[in-house]
Order: C-alpha cells, then structure tokens, then sequence
C-alpha cells in the first residue's frame, strides 16, 4: 500500500471545537425614578440583551452582558398621562463548551426569548424582572488543512461542493489607550478608588490595501468611596472611543473581516478628587477571510482513506443589494443657515438589526453623515451640522433559514448634499452585502493509500510441453523467451497466425517449454 499523489487544496478555516447554547433567567428590581410619576398600567416593555465580555476558561465561556428594557407605562394621575423609563440589568452566566481552552477564538450571541414585569408588594414604585435569555457560544482555533480533490484511479469517490470562509491572513497588536477625564457633576467627588473594570467593543472596522482600520469603545466602570462625611460607595462610568490599524500584508479591501478585541490590563489612577485618568492595554486580532468554493471528498471506495473532520462556517449564500437613501430637513436649531455647503463625508455607517426570514435577510441600520457649509452671516464663518440617516432594507439569499448566523457590511458609494429654499436634502448610494453561514460537519479525505497490484506470478513451464500464457503490458517474443528459457522462433512456430508486432494485452498464446536437459 503506498500513498497516492492527488490533487489537493489547502484551507486555512476556523475549525469549531464546540459550541453550545444555553438558557438563564436573570432577575432584577426596577424603581420608578424620582422625577417619574407612579405607575398605573404598563403598555410596553421592549427588551434588548447585549454581550459586554465573552471570556474562556477550560470547557466554558463566561459571558457578562446587559439587559435593557424600555417602559412605556400610563401615569397614576388624573390626566392618565403615557411615560417612559429605561431600564439597564447586568447580568453574567456561563456556556459549557466541551473542548474550550484558554486563547482560542470565540463568539457569542444574546436573545431575550421572554420577560416579566410585575408591581412589588412592598412598594408601589418598585417593579420586580424576570427575564429569559438564550446565550450561545461558539469556540473556533485556526487550522491548516490540505484536503483531497481528486479521486485516485481504480477508486470510487462521493464528493460535495462547499463554500468556505477561508482565512486569507491573520494579525494581532497591542494598543494602549488613555483617556483624562472629570467626574461628573451630579456625582460625589472620589475620596478612595475601591475597584474598576473595563470592556472594550468595536464599533466599526474598514479594510484597505495591507491594512485594518479598527475604531471602538472602552467603557470604564469605577466603584469609589465618595469624598463625604459618612462615605457612601458610588459607582461612576465612562465610555471613550478608540482608533487604531493594524498592517495586514495580502489584506484587500473586498475581503470580509472579523476584528476582535480584548482587555489585557487596565488602571485609573487619580489625579485629584474630581480628576481621572484611565490607562487600558488592548489587544485587537484581525481576521480575513475570503469565500472559497471547494469539491471535497466525503467517501471513498476501491482505497483505503484517512478522514478528517471539517467543522467550518459554511457559506450558505452571499449577495449585495444597493438602496439610494434621500432625507431633506431644515437647518437644525441652533445652527446658522446654510449660505453654501462645502463637503458632505459619511462618519459612521451602523447596522443596528439583522433578522432571518426563509431565503431572505432584514437589514436596519443608521448613516451618520456630516455637512461642513458656510454660514448665512456676515462674516460667513464655516460650520459642521450632523444627521443620522435610518435606513431598511433585504437581501434575498436562497437557502437562508431562520436560525443561521448573518454578517453584513454596509458601505457608503456615494453622497452628496444639497441646499435650496431652506431645506438641505441629503442623498446617498449605499451597498449592503449579506453573508449566511450555518456550521457544517463533514468528514473529508485528507489521504488515500492505494493498493499496490502485485506482479503477476508466471506459470511453472514443464519441460517438454506448451502452456497457455495471457499476455501482460510489455509482453514481446523475446522478453518471453528469455523468461521461459526457449527461442523466439519456437514460439512463432508454435503461435502460427500470431503477428508478433502486434500483440495485445490479454491476448493468450502458446509457450513451448525447452526439453529437460541432460
């Protein structure tokens, strides 16, 4: 047996060592802020989840989010008035992800499936919580795998074309971040730092040639003794952005990329009892990926195969749409009027909801543009205006089904602004491209051995007779001759008809033995 040499491709793929999904119920007390009347009835309660932290320990992933809920409720007052309040919960549960080490990669979603809100007994304006959320986790490590594409002669291959999110390049840096900053005013000045902690997202990312731009946030949460009397414990939160890039020799900017980022260590130091300074080490790992269609081997028969098992993002579908956006509005209060409008640039372009129907994928998301104009004034000074843009559209993706997971990149190909009669109108193209994957687990052939064919044994030649003889590839009267020890005019005499200049495989002839000797 001896392995063959066959035509193969090598994958560069996130291989999923686990992935699980769980349910928790988190609980929690709302209270009726002061400058809110009592309640009467609650019409609405809309609910989000968001993951904050996504961390890895041996066969599990800890996960620290936040529930909001918006309620909308009627005032118990005579004029039965309809109000509002918002409403944040923490919350932290784990996944158990079998095979979860430590530095591998990893990904979590949230959904609120149900959520309760119901008046507590002891007091009329506090409210008790009880939600139901499902938390998945899905644990990956980059793997090179060189997998068959060809099927060995003699054999029988079943095969299946895939598409898979191939990594085309991978890096990762380590930034420092800083921000200085007061304390707030409604809050107690710091007397005592007791404990701080910090968590980092991204909020947008853009590919160029050998680079990824990288922005995000870094949310610092400080729990302090208050610089008061009787020292009470306050609690004070900051959020502040971040830029940074990272050089990705091969990246394109057509290519997909997936940006994760991590806080490595983190201080806030304390310049006086009003005056912070937080100090945060990031490590941000870029990934790019590209979609490759790959025929893979999934059985062979007729050899012997050595089979791995693929567990990969596979690409169910993948396509673009493009929607043309146009929003006209007057110069917003307090801005001077428009005289002339110098540059309109995109600042943000953010994908707020994406849903799955069957073949078909929803898209919400927001344009956050900035006009820089000259004013109508005297002295005709040059101001910035900002507008966010809503935007909704689809993508239809045959073969998408409700339950997959979507990634979606919207992009601004162009704008432009206008200013007439008062009113400036904002125009813009903008591309939305949507990426289905669902987990795919197949065993594919990595190797195949072939059986070797043993040469065939010759017949025993007795001395003094003719045998019959099939013959082989290669086959001549001569090179019989010398095998069986007899002449090549002995076989034609014993072969008339037989044009030795044309003998064919598997054609049988007569071999005369020579007489014994002696």
């Amino acid at each position: 047996m001896a392995p063959s040499a066959l035509a193969s491709e090598k994958l560069r793929v996130h291989q999923v060592v686990s992935e699980n999904t769980q349910q928790v119920v988190v609980r929690g007390k709302v209270t009726v802020p002061d400058a809110k009347p009592d309640v009467d009835k609650i019409l609405s309660t809309d609910k989000t989840a968001k993951i904050k932290k996504l961390e890895i320990v041996p066969d599990k992933v800890i996960v620290e989010g936040t529930l909001t809920l918006q309620i909308v409720y009627i005032a118990f007052e005579p004029a039965q008035a309809v109000h509002h309040m918002h409403v944040q919960l923490p919350f932290t549960t784990f996944v158990d992800v079998p095979g979860a080490r430590p530095g591998m990669e990893v990904q979590g979603k949230v959904a609120v499936e149900d959520v309760s809100v119901v008046r507590s007994r002891d007091d009329a304006r506090q409210f008790d919580v009880a939600a139901v959320l499902s938390v998945f986790a899905k644990v990956t490590e980059v793997q090179e795998i060189d997998v068959l594409t060809q099927c060995p002669a003699g054999a029988t291959c079943k095969t299946e074309m895939i598409k898979v999110a191939n990594v085309v390049a991978s890096k990762t840096k380590q930034v420092i971040v800083s921000d200085e900053f007061d304390v707030p005013g409604e809050k107690s000045s710091v007397d005592k730092i007791l404990e701080v902690m910090f968590s980092a997202g991204v909020t947008g990312k853009r590919v160029l040639k050998n680079k990824v731009i990288v922005d995000g946030t870094v949310t610092v949460e400080v729990l302090y003794v208050a610089l008061e009397p009787d020292q009470p414990v306050h609690q004070l939160h900051r959020t502040f952005p971040f830029s940074d890039f990272l050089e990705v020799p091969g990246a394109e900017p057509e290519m997909d990329v997936r940006v994760d980022v991590k806080v490595e260590s983190a201080d806030v130091e304390q310049f006086s009892p009003d005056r912070l300074r937080a100090d945060v080490v990031l490590m941000l790992t870029a990934n790019l990926f590209e979609t490759r269609q790959i025929n893979v081997i999934t059985e062979v028969m007729g050899a012997q195969a050595t089979m791995v098992r693929l567990k990969i993002d596979h690409v169910v579908g993948e396509d673009t749409t493009q929607v043309v956006l146009r929003d006209t509005f007057q110069t917003p209060e307090p801005k001077p009027d428009v005289e002339k409008i110098l540059n309109t640039t995109v600042d943000k372009v953010e994908v707020t909801e994406t849903k799955i129907l069957k073949n078909k994928v929803i898209v919400r998301g927001d344009v956050d543009v900035q006009v820089i104009y000259v004013a109508g004034l005297p002295d005709q000074p040059v101001h910035a205006m900002h507008r966010k843009i809503p935007f909704r559209t689809f993508v239809e993706i045959p073969g998408a089904e409700e339950g997959m997971e979507v990634d979606v990149r919207a992009v601004v190909e162009y704008i432009t602004a206008e200013y007439e009669a008062c009113h400036i109108t904002i125009e813009l193209v903008l591309k939305v491209t949507a990426k289905v994957i669902e987990t795919l687990q197949r065993d594919v052939a990595v190797e195949v051995t072939v059986p070797v064919t043993p040469a065939p044994t010759p017949p025993v030649c007795v001395p003094g007779e003719v045998i019959r003889y099939t013959i082989q590839s290669g086959d001549t009267f001569f090179v019989l001759a010398q095998r069986f020890g007899t002449t090549v005019e002995a076989i034609r005499q014993a072969n008339p008809g037989v044009n030795p200049e044309q003998l064919q495989v598997g054609q049988v002839i007569n071999i005369p033995c020579p007489p014994a000797k002696g």
